[in-house]
């Protein structure tokens, strides 16, 4: 018997058996594992049966299925693997089997969209941004606070941005928040749909403070530490 340990930083959240020859990972709630992760795609990997052992998948993902700190396509996963999606890992037993009492989730994750997730600059982000802090842009998801730390030197927001801003005549990138020097500046990309700043809406780009309230559409972030 073999079985995959979830985890979210040094945070057990659940526990799974392997009992069947392939079993589906990704955030769809009809999945046999579901990651509850803005990083993760509705499809995003499968564990699957593989002679004696076990192997994972990649199903097409958008930010991709790293082992060990390596992208991969396919993996024959040894004891003590680290399978990485997002910001959850799975860990593999290859000898163990679920106790079936862990049954937690980590606060701050969910939704409906997928969060794209620059992998290399997660892996370099440096801790001081504004005020030595790392600055997020916090958006609502499902009733809860979804923060998207600003890791990136350009952070895309839009209906095919970085972070997802969807609505009617929002562009595919509506809005772009600009790392300068330790601060950050929200530039309106134009179009009919305006960009706002504490409800004042804004021709070019302009420097962000804690606490403002960026919205676009139907969709509100307030920049803030992560």
């Amino acid at each position: 018997m073999a079985k995959i340990t979830v985890m979210f930083g040094s945070e057990t959240l659940n526990e799974r058996t392997l009992d069947k020859a392939e079993l589906k990972v990704a955030r769809a709630v009809d999945c046999d594992v579901v990651v509850d992760n803005l990083g993760v795609s509705r499809h995003h990997c499968t564990i699957v049966k593989d002679g004696e052992g076990w192997a994972v998948t990649d199903a097409g993902s958008n930010n991709g299925t790293y082992v060990n700190g390596q992208k991969i396509t396919k993996h024959v996963l040894k004891d003590g693997d680290k399978v990485v999606l997002g910001k959850h890992a799975l860990v593999f037993d290859a000898h163990g089997s679920a106790t079936g009492k862990i049954q937690k989730k980590a606060a701050g994750m969910g939704g409906e969209m997928t969060m794209f997730v620059d992998q290399q600059a997660l892996a370099k982000a440096m801790a001081a941004e504004v005020g030595g802090k790392r600055m997020a842009l916090v958006l609502i998801q499902g009733g809860r606070e979804v923060p998207v730390q600003l890791i990136k030197d350009e952070t895309t927001i839009g209906t095919a941005g970085d972070i997802p801003a969807r609505g009617f005549l929002v562009k595919a990138v509506q809005a772009k928040v600009v790392r300068f020097n330790q601060t950050h500046r929200l530039v309106s990309m134009g179009g009919w749909r305006k960009v706002k700043v504490n409800g004042q809406a804004i021709a070019g780009d302009g420097a962000l403070k804690p606490g403002d309230v960026i919205s676009i559409a139907g969709a509100t972030f307030t920049y803030k530490p992560a």
